[in-house]
């Protein structure tokens, strides 16, 4: 492995609320598709204009009862009958629903967390908008919409240097398993009383941006960003952060690091892990730059340096991190449990063989890009590898005309590198990219041709699964699988299995059935590219 670094919302809809959005597949909403995250007409940008210092926005919910945090800082609203009813159970027998328990508990947590810990600003009074000083938060039935939770700009406190509101948030009545959406889609992916809490973070983090920092509604990426991070941060034991992640690992050049919108700023909320090894409080100071007029990007960038490095560093960190997931995650030091999240998907593979190789490509700045190489050396020798590139250069990462735009990067591989090549880890091969602003890592292994499927004899009281060799084709393409008796009757179905390595070898694993008596059979394999292929197996 080489990593090497060269050189130095889903919603706009009226007055832009912050939606913590999330679904099953994960489904994540691009802003030319908001309707499928449930955003409706029910706010027009009209709106937002022509408002005056002081004027309330909107309009807040009604619910019939009210309880505070013993703080004094939150005051939740709810109801216990209707369609927007709490579970009424009072176990502890203190005059209000045990949700409602939980929904203060996890306010408290999260300013403790974000304001008393991590040293944001508190979210500006609301005056007595609500009843009390208090930041009002109101529970509402909010699974039909396909919400976790909004905050909602509701008065404009200032204009400049940066536009302040004070907000107020709404949180999901019960978080169900049961709640779906008008598509029959179901609302939420985590559920319960942890969702409840996550949503808390997100959403409190919010009211934080939008009061005490600055208001940019072109800008949802790093407003959404740091809000998820928040849930991470808050509550590390919800992997509700992971949903969104693996959209990023399974689509990475869907997602560039550059593009402004709110959907990025979800995928990319475990960056703030990166971040947080470096000195300093890079986001903290990346939002106080902001409440200083500095637009996000360029805040961000500001902050790295200050804090004595460059973002294109940091998110070289970042592009490892992702490449270090599924079987590769072990030992990943940025993503929990990284060996649960899908392994980081290539956009496409290249086969070379015996000579160079050069493959040009449009890239937009702080894209993720991943090759599966298959490379053939002159003496036949297989190496599997894998190349992820980002073209990184902070500069334009700051510029709002660059930072979204492709970028021709070239690739070249070789089977005789030079001093300016990155070597392929004991393969021989090499690889180099221009141009020189980039992260490029690359990892492979030399691979042995297998003599026979393994193990054998397959003992079925030990395990099912044997490793059928394959020749000629590569990790990830597909073979066709026969298991028959001596007599050429078919034992089981045909097996189509993807092609995998395993212990440096290139094989097709299938699953025997266990009832298949012991003796010996006959594997009959066959590709899209080769002649097909007849192997004698034992089982036990």
């Amino acid at each position: 492995m080489h990593l090497r670094q060269f050189g130095h919302m889903c919603s706009r809809m009226g007055i832009f609320l912050f939606a913590f959005l999330l679904f099953s597949q994960p489904l994540l909403c691009d802003d030319d598709v908001h309707d499928r995250c449930g955003l409706g007409e029910r706010y027009r940008a009209d709106r937002v204009h022509g408002i005056k210092q002081g004027t309330i926005q909107a309009t807040r919910p009604e619910r019939a009862f009210y309880s505070d945090a013993p703080s004094g800082r939150f005051r939740v609203h709810y109801d216990t009958s209707g369609p927007h009813a709490v579970d009424p159970t009072d176990t502890d027998v203190n005059g209000q629903p045990d949700y409602i328990d939980e929904c203060l508990a996890a306010l408290e947590h999260a300013w403790r967390v974000e304001v008393d810990t991590l040293g944001y600003l508190p979210p500006p009074s609301d005056g007595m908008d609500g009843g009390s000083p208090a930041l009002d938060v109101y529970v509402n039935e909010l699974g039909p919409s396909g919400y976790y939770g909004l905050a909602t700009p509701d008065r404009l406190l200032r204009l400049t240097p940066t536009e302040l509101w004070v907000s107020f948030l709404e949180i999901d009545n019960n978080y169900s398993a049961l709640d779906s959406t008008s598509n029959r889609r179901p609302s939420y992916t985590t559920t319960g009383l942890d969702a409840l809490r996550i949503t808390c973070a997100h959403e409190f983090h919010h009211a934080i941006q939008n009061g005490s920092y600055a208001y940019l509604p072109q800008h949802r990426m790093l407003y959404e960003l740091t809000s998820t991070w928040m849930e991470i941060r808050c509550w590390p034991n919800v992997r509700d952060w992971a949903y969104y992640a693996s959209a990023l690992l399974n689509q990475p050049s869907r997602w560039a690091f550059s593009r402004s919108n709110g959907p990025t700023g979800y995928v990319w909320g475990w960056l703030g892990n990166v971040l947080s090894t470096y000195p300093g409080d890079i986001l903290r100071s990346t939002w106080e730059l902001m409440g200083q007029s500095r637009q996000p990007y360029t805040a961000l960038v500001e902050a790295c340096s200050s804090s004595g490095t460059s973002f294109d560093d940091v998110f070289c960190e970042a592009v490892e991190a992702l490449y270090r997931t599924g079987s590769r995650g072990t030992a990943n030091l940025i993503l929990p449990d990284a060996m649960l999240l899908p392994e980081l998907a290539s956009s496409s593979t290249i086969t070379v063989s015996k000579s160079s190789s050069t493959i040009t490509e449009g890239l937009v700045p702080f894209e993720v890009r991943s090759y599966r190489l298959n490379l053939i050396s002159q003496s036949g020798t297989k190496v599997d590898a894998d190349a992820v590139i980002s073209l990184n250069d902070a500069r334009i990462l700051a510029n709002d005309a660059l930072r979204e735009r492709q970028i021709a990067c070239t690739m070249v591989i070789t089977p005789t590198p030079t001093t300016e090549d990155v070597p392929i880890s004991a393969t021989g091969w090499g690889a180099r990219i221009t141009p020189e602003n980039h992260c490029f890592l690359v990892e492979g292994t030399a691979l042995i041709d297998a003599q026979g499927a393994f193990p054998q004899p397959l003992n079925l009281t030990e395990s099912n699964i044997l490793y059928v060799p394959v020749s000629g084709i590569f990790r990830g393409e597909k073979v066709d699988i026969s298991l028959l008796d001596i007599a050429m009757r078919p034992m089981q179905p045909i097996v189509t299995s993807e092609v995998i390595v395993e212990g440096l070898r290139v094989v097709a694993p299938i699953e025997v059935s266990r009832d298949i008596p012991p003796g010996t059979y006959l594997l009959f394999v066959k590709d899209r590219t080769n002649p097909p292929t007849m192997r004698k197996i034992f089982i036990q």
